[in-house]
């Protein structure tokens, strides 16, 4: 095997497991660390969700200068370090039992999570990986992060089972430690050329400001619909078992929607897939609208699972054809604040429209309307392209053509 690919493969499987336990600790574990500080620290829902909230608004707000850091230092000594610092973050969690200390504790984690998820990862495997290599690559990250969940909801429940908070906390620390050394060893210190190298700077252009607009839309309707889900089918008569594990099912959905992503991306070409992943996450959304229709209901499911998870995709596709590598990080973080701005907001939006409207019905509508404007906030920032991509080593225009 040549040297070039080892180390490919090296810094492709090490960024999968690195967003893995990242995701998996610091975002998908945060419900059952939640229940357990309240029950053991008699705090209430909304003391625990206010931390989880700060935290969220910390990712958002310090995305663009970590995008910016990345592209000028590379991804070993700040990816790592992230990694890292969501483990200490974790120890002060165990440590401590005071609420402030605990809000610390969770603010420490926000900037954890803006230099370990997807938007940092994917900025490291641009900087070293191009064309159809980056794309499979991309995959190979989401589809492994994407169990996160998965086997993180179990492990987090043994270790509170088995040590409590405190034991959970500082077990998932070192699982977040011995990633963080990991990435130390195995992602590059810096991207190439020269330090103090001067690189061309980013100006945001009608094509990116729309695109953020409608990355933005997606991930409202996602939190949205993700957060109402269970609650839904409840309401609607199905047995909690059922609820459950329909609810899973979007998740496990999106799955099968990012390995149709690759094929189909051959076939149609990045902004048409993007905007058929745009009208299949509006539909999905709608078709929840009828609970009381079990086929619909199970269609919606899954074909909101599938496009929310190839949007993943396709999001980082469709900007590293716009950015070149030098920029794409700092473009990618300049996305990443109003998206995940948008993630931390949309749970206090959708609880006032279920307050104001007593129902899911209103608010599942809106949602569907948002993906819709998705679609054109998308379809307006380049000509469409044809049916073969144009993947190269460099980056490249959404309409295919290549960028100097």
């Amino acid at each position: 095997m040549p040297e070039a690919t080892r180390g490919q493969r090296s810094l492709v499987w090490t960024l999968a497991v690195l967003t893995t336990v990242s995701y998996g600790a610091l975002y998908h574990a945060q419900p059952l660390l939640a229940v357990a500080a309240e029950h053991e620290r008699g705090w209430s829902r909304t003391q625990t969700g206010l931390a989880f909230t700060l935290a969220l608004l910390v990712t958002a707000l310090v995305a663009p200068g970590v995008g910016r850091a990345l592209d000028a230092r590379g991804g070993r000594a700040l990816v790592g370090g992230g990694a890292g610092l969501g483990g200490l973050a974790f120890v002060l969690l165990a440590c401590t039992s005071g609420y402030l200390a605990f809000v610390l504790g969770w603010l420490l984690a926000g900037v954890a999570m803006a230099l370990t998820f997807y938007e940092a990862a994917f900025t490291v495997l641009g900087q070293q990986v191009g064309g159809a290599a980056r794309t499979r690559s991309t995959l190979t990250i989401t589809l492994m992060a994407g169990l996160a969940s998965t086997i993180f909801v179990p492990l987090t429940t043994a270790l509170l089972a088995a040590g409590g908070l405190r034991g959970a906390l500082l077990g998932l620390a070192a699982l977040l430690l011995v990633v963080g050394v990991l990435a130390w060893r195995v992602l590059p210190d810096h991207q190439g050329g020269a330090p103090g190298t001067v690189r061309p700077p980013f100006t945001p252009d009608r094509a990116f400001v729309r695109l953020t607009l409608a990355f933005t839309l997606a991930r409202i309707v996602t939190v949205g619909v993700g957060l109402q889900l269970a609650p839904l089918l409840l309401a609607a008569g199905y047995a909690p078992a059922l609820a459950a594990a329909l609810t899973g099912l979007a998740g496990l959905a999106a799955l099968p929607g990012r390995v149709v992503f690759v094929p189909l991306l051959g076939r149609l070409g990045v902004l048409p897939l993007t905007l058929g992943l745009f009208a299949g996450l509006g539909l999905g959304t709608l078709l929840l609208r009828f609970p009381s229709a079990p086929p619909l209901t199970v269609s919606g499911i899954v074909l909101f699972g599938m496009a929310s998870g190839a949007l993943t995709l396709a999001r980082a596709e469709l900007l590293a054809r716009q950015c070149p590598p030098e920029t794409f990080g700092t473009a990618n973080g300049r996305m990443a604040r109003p998206v995940n701005l948008a993630q931390a907001c949309t749970p206090l939006g959708v609880g006032w429209l279920y307050t104001l409207s007593g129902g899911y019905g209103g608010s599942l509508t809106l949602l569907g309307v948002l993906a819709g404007l998705g679609v054109w906030a998308a379809r307006g920032t380049a000509a469409r392209e044809g049916p073969g991509p144009s993947i190269s080593g460099g980056a490249a225009r959404l309409d295919g053509s290549a960028k100097e």
